[in-house]
Parts: structure tokens; sequence; C-alpha cells
């Protein structure tokens, strides 16, 4: 299937609807009554193309990451793993080996699941499960990709700078001293903590080699993980847990709900931020709200909200990328329901080894072997000056 052109093809129908859409609110002859059914029955159209779209896009990508592991796996032979008959190793192999006790576990480098470049680690095995461990990580909240990741070997302890104000200069007159202005600087401990969850499968599926085992357990194990995973990364109080991006966000706009969200309160939330910050720059909102968002007009009657037409491209409002996640809260006193900052200034810290670990006893008497899958790992910002949030007040 030509999955860019299923989407290319999804995005330009989009495309045609919200053109679609403009001319309805302009229609001086069509009631209000009249407009809103047709717009509410346009918006369902556009939501169920995005939705092909992203389809599309991430199973192209999925068969991309394939191809590109199978040409590599050729030439990559680990010890005491059975070996396929193109000399590489197949993780589906590794892990039945696992199922049926040949070896005890296997761990999974996590750096060879984000390229496959050399110089990070690219080109030491395939990594089909890992990678769709950590692609459910990503479809779950983009966030995941554009945030800094430091990978380490072990989880001790990091002590981690934090900025809290830029130095501030000042004209100097001729043979007087420069004033002194210090950055203020702080520091923050990033842990490593243990994110896990236990799948099964049965003695059936095991040796039923015509079973794609593999697929089975990572999609399993990867949302249950990347769900829990992406809401500390978010949501974290910082109290044995991720300090969260939402959570060190600094409140700036305010609006009365989420209903009540102007285009003024958007371009007040950009503007909060210091404009060397801008650039790399993006909302993140909820689903719920981006239903007001697409909605929001300028003096003359347009939308400030602007479709992707570029497969993989996010949509954008007022020409900047809008990221939705699932986590983001959406009513309550308080509630930070849209950022806008830079995610690279937030950094995700992962201990080397992403496990799998298989038990027998754990399911005997149900005739199912158990693998437990772990992930370590935190987070925090970097840079708090890096990212303000629009709340509401009810």
């Amino acid at each position: 299937m030509d999955f860019a052109a299923v989407a290319n093809a999804a995005l330009e129908e989009r495309a045609k609807l919200v053109n679609e859409l403009r001319s309805i609110e302009s229609d001086k002859v069509l009631s209000e009554g009249e407009k809103r059914e047709r717009v509410e029955k346009i918006d369902k159209d556009v939501t169920r193309l995005e939705a092909e779209a992203r389809d599309a896009v991430e199973r192209g990508e999925r068969e991309a990451e394939v191809r590109r592991l199978a040409d590599r796996a050729g030439s990559l032979v680990l010890p005491n793993l059975p070996e396929v008959r193109n000399g590489g190793v197949d993780e589906a192999d590794e892990l039945r080996a696992v199922a049926r006790g040949e070896v005890k576990h296997v761990d999974f480098d996590l750096r060879t699941a984000t390229t496959g470049t050399a110089s990070n680690a690219g080109n030491t095995k395939p990594t089909t499960f890992v990678a769709q461990v950590i692609e459910a990580m990503r479809w779950r909240s983009q966030f995941f990709s554009l945030a800094r990741t430091l990978t380490t070997s072990g989880g001790e302890t990091l002590e981690y700078p934090v900025k809290n104000t830029r130095p501030t200069a000042a004209m100097v007159a001729e043979n007087v001293a420069y004033g002194k202005s210090d950055e203020s600087w702080s520091k923050t401990n990033i842990g490593a903590y243990k994110y896990g969850v236990i799948v099964e499968a049965t003695n059936e599926i095991v040796d039923d080699s015509a079973l794609d085992i593999l697929s089975i357990l990572a999609e399993d194990a990867g949302v249950a993980v990347a769900d829990k995973v992406m809401a500390d990364l978010l949501l974290g109080t910082g109290t044995s847990q991720p300090w969260g991006w939402v959570t060190r966000s600094t409140g700036a706009v305010n609006a009365a709900n989420l209903a009540g969200i102007t285009a003024d309160n958007m371009i007040d939330l950009q503007h909060s931020l210091l404009q060397p910050y801008r650039k790399g720059s993006v909302f993140m909102t909820s689903d719920t709200a981006v239903q007001n968002l697409r909605k929001l007009k300028d003096g003359q009657g347009r939308y400030l909200w602007e479709p992707s037409v570029q497969a993989g491209a996010p949509d954008t409002f007022q020409g900047i990328p809008v990221l939705t996640d699932p986590n983001m809260p959406v009513s309550g006193a308080g509630a930070k329901t849209v950022l806008f900052g830079d995610p690279s200034k937030y950094l995700i810290r992962q201990v080397k080894n992403l496990r799998v670990v298989r038990s027998d006893e754990y399911g005997f008497d149900r005739d199912v072997v158990a693998f437990k899958v772990t992930w370590r790992g935190s987070g925090d910002l970097f840079d708090t000056a890096s990212v303000k949030a629009l709340t509401v007040t009810a």
C-alpha cells in the first residue's frame, strides 16, 4: 500500500472541506441554523480524514522502519541466540528463546530504537520490539519526540542545572567598570523511576511460530507503559515521580473556562514567552480544547486555525504548530489547559536497558508464560522561562 498517497489524499480532501467551511461562514443566504448544521456535518468529516491521514502516516513510518531494520539485520550476530538464515538475529526469535527457557532474559538498548546511525549505537542489533514500545510513546504524545533525551548506563541520581533567569546587560561608559549581572541557577535531581507491566502469552502462542508474538507483546506492553510514562512526564509532581512539563510551566494568561478561550488569549500567551524561546515553541493542548480553537477567527472573519496539507506535519494556529495530548487538563480552577513553549528545554532521562524477563511460575496453573517489561527513567524542565500556560478559573 502507498501510505503516503493515502495520507496526502486524505489531507487534500480535508483542505477542501476546510475551504468549504469558510465559504459557509461567509454565505449571506444561509440562516445561522443551516450554517451550524452544515458546519457540524463537515467537522465530522474533517476529523475522520485527520484520523485516516494520521493512521496512514504511522503505518508507513512503521513499514519504513521495518525495512531499514531488515536491511541492517543481515550483518548482525549476537552470541548464544538463534540465528536467522540471513546471518542476523530476529528479535521475535530472541523472545521465543526466552519463552522456551533457552536464555534467562533479554536486554534491549533503548538508543537503537531512536536512530539508525552508527554514532548513536544504531548498528548494534535490530530493535523491532523496542521500536514499537518507543513508537507507542511517540504515538501517545508528540511531546516525547520533541523533548531532549539523555540515555545513561545506570540509574544513579543526576544533579542537573536549572536556569531560572537570564543575565542583563547595560551600556558601559568609557573608563567605567562593567556592571555585574549573575544568572539565577538552581539544580534538580533527576532520578530513575521504574515503570513496568506484565503481559501473558499462552504456550500455544509461544509454540506456534506462525503467530507474531512480538507484535502482540509490543502493542500490549508498549501502550501500557507509554500511557503511564507520558502522563508523568507531563503531569508529574516531582514527588516520587518525574517533574512534568505542564507542572513546571508558569501561568501567564487566564480565561474563564475552556469554551471562553479567545484569539486574544492565544496571542497574549504567545507573547508572554520571551522572543528567543518562540522559534522552537509549539502550542500543546487537548482534543477538547482544539474543537474551540479551530473556530476562532480574526477581525475579517478568517479562521486562525490552518490545517496541515503535508503528511506527518501538525496543524498550526497563527502559524505555530499545535500538538495534542490526552493528558492535558480540560477543566478545574487553575487548570493549565493550553501551553506555549519549547519542548526541547525539557530533559527526559532514560536508563539504558528496556528489560524483558520471562516467568514460568507466574501463570503455571493456566498454562501461560508471563513477560515482565520494565522501563526506567524520569524528566524535568531545565529552563523555567521556556514555557508558559493559559489557565482557566472554572
